[in-house]
């Protein structure tokens, strides 16, 4: 691990460290009331699964680009090196040290996750209807959308059925996929904090603390 990686990982776990003083918000009120999506961490990279069936109107372009799907994928990272086949150096630089403009990417998920993602780690989230709608919000929100409210596809993704989108907001050393998935579960009432979570290890270890803190649904 080089030093960079090495610094980032100490201001990573600094910072995800006060996530445990944080508590969880619009907890289900019954077991009618609890969904639940699905957290994967890629190794540097992480993304959010979403049953199809829980997806309102504004992913209705979906079926458009994937037909019907069990489960979506929904990723957001930097134009140039997310969809790169090749990650050189300089575009690992670019990312990090330049504001650049983002993409989101989207993957038609057929089985569950766990089963599709085999060679990712898993974390399967649980939370009320309520939480969703903030989630989704969230993410509707991450797409860049033309003068008729549509996204705007980009190109074909990096794995199975997937696709890039163009996404509001720029990738920055402070602002990486992992914070951006971070905040999306912070919109849903999860306890994490997203200031500074930085790498997918540290997201993955703030969701499984907050998961030991999930109550008993009623």
């Amino acid at each position: 691990m080089s030093k960079h990686h090495i610094i980032i990982l100490i201001i990573s776990l600094t910072f995800s460290a006060c996530s445990s003083l944080k508590q969880w918000e619009y907890l289900p009120t019954s077991q009618e009331d609890e969904q639940h999506l699905y957290l994967v961490s890629h190794g540097w990279h992480s993304g959010l699964v979403i049953p199809a069936t829980y997806l309102d109107h504004r992913f209705d372009f979906l079926t458009s680009y994937f037909g019907r799907s069990q489960y979506y994928e929904f990723g957001w990272g930097d134009e140039d090196f997310y969809p790169a086949r090749k990650n050189t150096f300089l575009l690992g630089l670019k990312a990090l040290f330049w504001p650049t403009s983002t993409l989101m990417h989207v993957v038609a998920v057929p089985v569950k996750p766990q089963n599709y993602f085999t060679s990712a780690e898993t974390v399967e989230i649980k939370v009320s209807t309520k939480a969703m709608k903030h989630l989704l919000n969230y993410l509707s929100a991450s797409f860049k959308r033309d003068t008729h409210h549509e996204p705007i596809s980009k190109q074909k993704g990096i794995y199975g059925r997937s696709f890039f989108f163009k996404a509001q907001g720029y990738f920055f050393m402070t602002r990486t996929c992992n914070t951006w998935t971070t905040q999306a579960l912070e919109e849903a009432g999860l306890p994490v904090n997203s200031f500074f979570t930085l790498t997918a290890s540290s997201l993955v270890d703030q969701t499984k603390d907050a998961l030991k803190r999930y109550p008993k649904t009623p």
